[in-house]
């Protein structure tokens, strides 16, 4: 299960928690926990998730015009990589 968490973060056709929890057949509660785990032991690292100042954008996006939803991105870590290039 883990190795393909990491694979499904790896392929990034996923745009959402939801997306990997419906891929992967689990809770989004599942999703979020695997994500920290995964984390915590090095094998993702998140990004974007913690913007407390605000930021300039392009003067007509709305996105630089109102609080926006924070969004939360993983990638994988070369520790993460060797684990979803390993061969089984």
């Amino acid at each position: 299960m883990l190795r393909k968490f990491l694979e499904t973060i790896q392929a990034g056709d996923v745009q959402s928690l939801q997306d990997i929890a419906r891929r992967l057949g689990i809770s989004l509660a599942m999703v979020l926990q695997i994500a920290k785990e995964l984390t915590a032991k090095g094998y993702l690292e998140e990004i974007g998730s913690d913007c407390a100042e605000p930021q300039k954008g392009c003067s007509d996006c709305a996105a630089s015009q109102a609080c926006q939803v924070p969004v939360r991105h993983w990638f994988l870590t070369d520790k993460g990589k060797s684990v979803v290039t390993r061969q089984s």
